[in-house]
């Protein structure tokens, strides 16, 4: 089944304007949540909570069935997309990674996802890509650069890394193996095979300990409920109509949204350096996904 036609573009461009205010949010939400647990293990319960909400839905109006390798595609899909991203991305704000910084290393996913897709897929990049990968490298670096001096930076600036790889990764996989599936459904076997993964790190390393607070509840709530389910249902929805291209389109808003959130949520400083940071690297997603 071919994706829906595209109805309205103001429609798209707006469910990709929020979807980044979404996943913005979700950066800013993990430093609150993060004070009542391990990295994995807020991993965990979010995958477990999200899956159980998404279960429900499903229960009551059960989506239409789905063969057994579609489903086994989702899976492997929501293992590099959200167990392997959220895995790394948690683990390595919990060693000192800024939300802010976080943000903006993820916002590179557009840029790293067309460079994978020529040297895995055989897809022609354009001429803008590596201009526009090379300015958001510049921009991430003129960030991050001050803070690797600083002990035990290096392991979260890593971890980092590891996250854009495993989300470019996941969109790649998901892209080649794309299949007609229920959204929820699709969503559902991400969320449990990511679970599945990360639950025996989570008891191995950190004994699955969770200490409930008003800060680390409400992060975690709004992880679930905000993040890991509006957000994510928004974005495959958008990708059903047929709007991947809108939602690049606006990718490069994340790391400035992000920033401004954390600024005013968490109180980060936000100088020159990172201000025009910021700009080099949001431009440079800009760039880098001109046709």
């Amino acid at each position: 089944m071919s994706p829906t036609p595209l109805h309205d573009p103001r429609t798209d461009t707006g469910g990709g304007l929020l979807f980044v205010v979404l996943w913005s949010s979700g950066y800013i939400a993990v430093d609150f949540a993060l004070t009542g647990g391990g990295a994995f293990t807020l991993a965990v319960l979010r995958f477990f909570g999200a899956g159980l909400i998404i279960g429900l839905w499903l229960a009551l109006r059960p989506a239409a069935p789905a063969h057994r390798r579609a489903l086994l595609h989702a899976a492997i899909a929501g293992v590099l997309l959200q167990g392997g991203f959220f895995g790394f991305t948690y683990a390595g704000m919990q060693t000192g990674v800024p939300a802010a910084a976080a943000g903006l290393i993820a916002g590179l996913m557009p840029l790293v996802t067309a460079l994978g897709a020529a040297l895995l897929l055989g897809e022609r990049l354009t001429r803008w890509t590596l201009p526009g990968l090379a300015l958001g490298l510049a921009g991430v670096l003129l960030v991050i650069g001050p803070q690797l001096t600083a002990p035990g930076s290096l392991l979260g600036y890593t971890l980092m890394a590891c996250a854009l790889l495993s989300l470019s990764g996941g969109t790649l996989y998901q892209k080649r193996h794309n299949t007609a599936m229920d959204a929820r459904l699709s969503l559902l076997m991400q969320l449990l095979a990511s679970g599945a993964v990360l639950l025996p790190i989570a008891l191995w390393v950190e004994d699955l300990r969770y200490t409930p607070g008003v800060a680390a509840v409400g992060g975690l709530l709004w992880i679930i409920l905000v993040n890991a389910c509006a957000g994510l249902l928004l974005y495959l929805w958008l990708l059903r109509r047929g709007a991947a291209a809108r939602v690049a389109g606006v990718f490069y808003l994340v790391p400035p949204v992000t920033a401004v959130m954390a600024a005013l949520v968490l109180g980060n400083d936000f100088g020159w350096r990172e201000t025009a940071g910021f700009g080099l690297a949001a431009a440079g997603v800009w760039v880098g996904l001109r046709h």
